[in-house]
């Protein structure tokens, strides 16, 4: 089993505008990437929404997931600090989705702390409670520039949530094979049982051996806790190349941790059985 747990779709079908100046690398509508798996033998994907181009208008995503309940699963993103934030949860809760994403005011671009209120301020942490209450997973999208602010002030949030699965992601734009100290906020989350760190090509790519930040993740966090992603058409290349570097990746695991990686931490996480997902 093969599952892709982060593929941005994008479409120029009517009825789902793009935000104003935005320009993705690439259209994936959903019937273009069911077409990808199963040329390259996966056999589901997690449609995570891409905010430059959609805002918080999770419509595509969701109504993909709709269309082919079997394959598709919906990871929608939402302003956690938005008043009626609660409400949104329930009511993407209530159109399927899986995950609810939430990520740092000004993206890539800004230039400074951001500060911790987008995910554990007052309203935010309302949003872990919803999550909880819709059995819906989280996820965070962190950069570089707010990682070790974001991870630091995670635990707490963690703490009041015990049973919400957490999805970092991008390995939480740390460096996990550079300087020791960099990767000690992430490494103080591996006993938080609920943690999962997503690999994804943005990861591997910068890696001649892919399989280096694999092995590390799983020799600190355990395969069970960690997951592959494509992040096609926010990271630029064929779909075909991303699987074969994600296959790459894991070839040096067991058996069962690379079936975990790649597919079956991601089915638990977002209820796709395996005979579902097969």
């Amino acid at each position: 089993m093969l599952i892709d747990a982060h593929a941005h779709l994008v479409t120029d079908e009517p009825g789902y505008p793009h935000l104003p100046g935005a320009s993705p690398n690439a259209l994936m509508p959903v019937e273009r990437l069911l077409e990808a798996l199963r040329d390259n033998g996966a056999d589901a994907a997690i449609a995570v929404q891409r905010a430059h181009v959609y805002g918080f208008d999770n419509s595509y995503v969701l109504d993909a997931a709709a269309r082919h309940p079997d394959r598709v699963r919906a990871m929608c993103v939402i302003d956690g600090q938005a008043p009626d934030a609660v409400g949104t949860v329930h009511r993407l809760a209530e159109r399927g989705a899986v995950a609810i994403r939430l990520t740092a005011p000004g993206g890539d671009q800004h230039g400074g702390p951001a500060g911790t209120g987008w995910f554990a301020g007052p309203e935010a942490r309302a949003v872990w409670a919803a999550a909880a209450d819709t059995g819906l997973s989280m996820c965070l999208h962190i950069y570089r520039w707010n990682s070790a602010e974001v991870l630091r002030g995670l635990p707490a949030v963690l703490d009041a949530v015990p049973g919400v699965p957490v999805v970092l992601d991008h390995i939480a734009a740390v460096d996990v094979t550079g300087p020791p100290a960099g990767a000690e906020p992430l490494l103080a989350l591996t006993d938080h049982e609920q943690v999962h760190v997503k690999i994804t090509t943005l990861n591997l790519a910068r890696f001649d051996d892919p399989a280096r930040p694999v092995d590390w993740s799983v020799a600190r966090f355990g395969a069970s806790r960690v997951l592959w992603g494509s992040d096609v058409t926010q990271t630029r290349g064929e779909y075909a190349g991303m699987v074969a570097t994600a296959r790459r990746a894991v070839a040096g695991l067991s058996a069962a941790d690379a079936t975990a990686v790649l597919g079956g931490t991601a089915a638990r996480l977002y209820g796709l059985r395996p005979a579902t997902a097969g």
